[in-house]
């Protein structure tokens, strides 16, 4: 027979028990909104992998899947992806996310999620790929995904690259990572992306504040020092601010805006998601050893920023068969530019008032061309197929 003493014992751990169970059964919360642009970022730890990262994978992918699917984030880059039936298996059980998966020979592999809903993918490629920039990269090249915002949003296009730097706090990775942000800038993104709408996202391994390494400066400096560029995650590292939960005042998950990009950000709205672990238990060992950052932009419904609307009315496209010219018109002046599906820049014709631009393309091989008429900041999207 129960003594008194031990059935209150018992009573007492029923009602712990219960209130633990009440606390992490709790749903968790969507930061996904309708009129926002919404991006994130997550070091998911060797998802997938039987060897290394947590040990119940059944218990690791339920996690990341209710955590992927409840917050409702627009895009995500993720690292450590590392295996590619799990990877499959979470485009299937998440069918709101197309799904594009890193190509490098290294078991942990970068992705990017997008809402196919509002998005259709025109270009995907590693890029930085030579042997120049091999070891800099620990042998991870950035990921870049070129997408086209569906309606609800606004017709435009946007880049997103996912990258996963060299980690550890030693001399040697410092370096590493500082000559990746170099490559990154001056040998593609100042180049090849200045005047598009771009993302950087992922794991750098580092923070912005001050370095990992010996407390020196930021490996990121030369983004840091550039008015053209934005880190979405600046004002949280410089409060002390964690994404990487073995160490308190670790951050080392950013989101990189480049200038057109960055007019679009909404202040104050980049959050990291600790807040996790109060619904999902043992978050740090059982799911992953990152929190996610997400970060939003006024790119929605309900926004205008940069858009004169009656000016997209304005632009249209055309084509000359008698010629084989595609040719922009409509009450407006700018620039008309031609791509591959690669993202190179084929052509950039001036558009003057009252006046058609036209190029001839009798000289490019067959296939699918995305046209970008600009003004200002404006700009609209065709996809042509010659």
């Amino acid at each position: 027979m129960m003594t008194n003493k031990l059935k209150s014992l018992w009573i007492v751990a029923v009602l712990i028990a219960t209130t633990i169970q009440a606390t992490f059964s709790q749903t968790i919360p969507s930061f996904g909104t309708a009129d926002k642009l919404e991006v994130g970022t997550w070091n998911l730890e060797w998802f997938g992998s039987t060897v290394n990262g947590p040990t119940n994978e059944s218990t690791q992918f339920n996690n990341i899947k209710k955590v992927l699917n409840n917050t409702d984030i627009d895009i995500w880059g993720v690292e450590e992806m590392s295996d590619l039936a799990t990877w499959d298996r979470l485009l299937d059980e998440l069918p709101q996310y197309g799904g594009i998966l890193a190509s490098y020979n290294q078991t942990q592999k970068t992705a990017i999620l997008y809402k196919k809903d509002l998005f259709e993918v025109f270009t995907y490629s590693h890029v930085l790929t030579g042997s120049t920039f091999s070891t800099a990269f620990a042998s991870r090249p950035p990921l870049e995904v070129g997408l086209i915002t569906k309606a609800p949003l606004p017709v435009d296009t946007i880049y997103v690259l996912v990258i996963h730097l060299k980690a550890f706090s030693d001399e040697e990775s410092y370096v590493r990572r500082q000559q990746a942000s170099t490559y990154l800038k001056n040998n593609y993104l100042d180049p090849n992306r200045s005047n598009y709408k771009t993302i950087v996202c992922g794991d750098w391994n580092d923070d912005l504040d001050r370095s990992i390494y010996n407390n020196l400066e930021s490996p990121f400096k030369n983004f840091l020092d550039d008015e053209d560029y934005f880190f979405a995650t600046r004002a949280l590292s410089a409060a002390g601010g964690t994404s990487y939960s073995s160490y308190s005042g670790s951050f080392i998950d950013h989101i990189l805006a480049n200038g057109p990009m960055a007019a679009y950000y909404v202040p104050n709205s980049t959050k990291v998601l600790n807040m996790l672990t109060s619904y999902i238990s043992g978050f740090t060992n059982n799911t992953s050893d990152h929190y996610p950052v997400i970060a939003s932009f006024n790119f929605g419904t309900g926004s205008t920023v940069g858009i004169d609307e009656l000016l997209l009315d304005e632009m249209k496209i055309g084509f000359a068969e008698y010629d084989k010219s595609i040719f922009a018109t409509g009450n407006w002046t700018g620039t008309m530019e031609i791509r591959n599906t690669q993202g190179q820049l084929i052509a950039s014709v001036e558009k003057e008032e009252n006046q058609n631009a036209f190029y001839n393309v009798v000289s490019l091989p067959k296939g699918m061309y995305f046209v970008t008429l600009t003004q200002s900041n404006t700009s609209k999207n065709f996809k042509i197929l010659l």
